[in-house]
C-alpha cells in the first residue's frame, strides 16, 4: 500500500517536495538511452508545468526528484502566445499548430470565452507537483513501451513524495542525498560521474542544474533578514562549496577499526573526503574534463582573452549593439586560464559567404 502524501498549504506561495518513483517488479529498466530520454522529458515538463527541478538522480530502476512548486498567480492573465510557448516544450509542431489554430478560430468568431476555457485547459496543468510527475511518468511510459513494444504499466503505484521546509538546511541535505544515490549504489566513487544526476549536469555547465544549486546552497533565513540586494556567489565559488558538502555528507561510515572493520554505508572514502575539504572543492583541470562540458560543445570559440576580444572586435558589426564584450570567464572549474566566446542569442549573420 502506498504511503500518505502531504501538501503544502493551498496559500503557501511555494513548496518543495521530493519525488521518488519506481519501475514495476524493480526491474532494471533504465539503460543509458532511458536515462538520457527521461531527463530530455524531465526538462519539457519542468518548463510547461511552471515547476523548478532542484536535484535530480534517475537510477537503473527508479528516480529521485526534488522540485520547487510555485502557487499559480492570482488574477493573472495569460495571453494566447504565451500559453502556445509553453506547449511547444511538450508538443509536436503540428499539434501546437492545431491548438494555435483552434484559438484563432474562436478568436476571430468573437468567443473569446471559448478561446479562455480552451487555454484553461493547459493551465490547469501547471503549477501542480501531481500533474507534473503524472505527465511525466506517462510520457516516459508511452516512449519506452513503444520502443519495447510493450503493454502496461511500467510504474509501481503511484509517485511518493516528502515536503520538504523550503530552509537551505533541509533543502541541502535533501539534495546530496539524491546525488549521492549512485555513490551509495557503488555505482561510481564521486558523483560527478554520474552523468544522470543534478550535480554532474551542473559540474558539465548546465543551466539549470546550475542555477538550481544556488537555491540549494543559499541561506534562506539571511536571506530574508537582508533586504539588499547582494552580489550573488560564482558559479565555481557554489559548485566548489556544494563539493565540500556532498563529499561531507556522503563519506562511508565503517564499525570498529582496522582490517576487522565492516561497512555501514558505502559513500566516499575518509582519504577522498579529505582531499576534497583540503582542496576547498575545486576540481582540477583533469577532473573538469572528465565530464561533459558545454564550454567544448556549444561555444562559438574559445581560447584567451585576448584572442576571444579581437574576434569580438572583427565581428561587432555582426552582433547585437548592446553586446559590449566578447571574452568569457569558463566557470565551474580550473580551466587553465581559458575563456569562451558565447553564441549571440540570434545566430551570427554570415559575412561574405563565410560563416563564423
Amino acid at each position: 500500500m502506498a504511503s500518505p502524501r502531504f501538501f503544502a498549504n493551498e496559500l503557501a506561495p511555494v513548496a518543495y517536495y521530493h519525488c521518488i518513483s519506481r519501475v514495476v517488479d524493480r526491474r532494471f529498466a533504465f539503460l543509458d538511452e532511458e536515462r538520457e530520454q527521461f531527463v530530455r522529458l524531465m526538462r519539457a515538463y519542468e518548463s510547461f508545468c511552471q515547476v523548478r527541478i532542484l536535484s535530480y538522480c534517475v537510477m537503473s530502476n527508479h528516480f529521485h526528484i526534488m522540485v520547487e512548486v510555485q502557487k499559480r498567480p492570482e488574477g493573472t492573465a495569460y495571453s494566447d502566445e504565451w500559453v502556445l510557448k509553453q506547449v511547444a516544450f511538450i508538443y509536436s509542431k503540428p499539434a501546437v499548430r492545431m491548438i494555435k489554430e483552434t484559438l484563432e478560430t474562436f478568436r476571430t468568431q468573437g468567443h473569446d470565452q471559448a478561446a479562455e476555457e480552451f487555454k484553461e485547459k493547459y493551465l490547469a496543468r501547471m503549477w501542480d507537483v501531481s500533474q507534473f510527475m503524472k505527465e511525466l511518468k506517462q510520457r516516459f511510459s508511452l516512449w519506452f513501451n513503444k520502443r519495447e513494444n510493450r503493454k502496461g504499466t511500467l510504474w509501481e503505484q503511484r509517485f511518493t513524495s516528502v515536503l520538504l521546509e523550503g530552509e537551505q538546511a533541509a533543502l541541502s541535505v535533501m539534495s546530496a542525498y539524491i546525488d549521492l544515490n549512485p555513490v551509495r549504489a557503488g555505482m561510481v566513487s564521486d558523483p560527478k560521474d554520474y552523468r544522470w544526476c543534478s550535480y554532474a549536469e551542473a559540474v558539465a555547465g548546465g543551466r539549470k542544474a546550475l542555477s538550481a544549486l544556488f537555491v540549494v546552497t543559499r541561506d534562506q533565513r539571511q536571506h530574508e533578514k537582508n533586504q539588499v540586494v547582494q552580489r550573488m556567489p560564482s558559479q565555481a565559488k557554489v559548485l566548489a562549496g556544494y563539493r565540500v558538502w556532498l563529499f561531507g555528507q556522503g563519506e562511508e561510515s565503517r564499525s570498529g577499526d582496522g582490517a576487522n572493520s565492516k561497512v555501514l554505508r558505502k559513500g566516499m572514502k575518509r582519504e577522498a573526503v579529505e582531499q576534497v575539504r583540503r582542496g576547498q572543492g575545486v576540481l582540477t583541470l583533469q577532473e573538469t574534463l572528465r565530464c561533459k562540458v558545454t564550454y567544448f560543445t556549444r561555444g562559438v570559440a574559445l581560447g584567451s582573452r585576448s584572442y576571444l576580444e579581437g574576434l569580438f572586435e572583427s565581428q561587432r558589426q555582426h552582433l547585437d549593439a548592446r553586446r559590449k564584450r566578447g571574452a568569457r570567464p569558463m566557470r565551474g572549474g580550473s580551466f587553465a586560464g581559458l575563456f569562451t566566446f558565447r553564441a549571440p542569442r540570434q545566430g551570427l549573420v554570415p559575412s561574405a559567404g563565410r560563416v563564423v
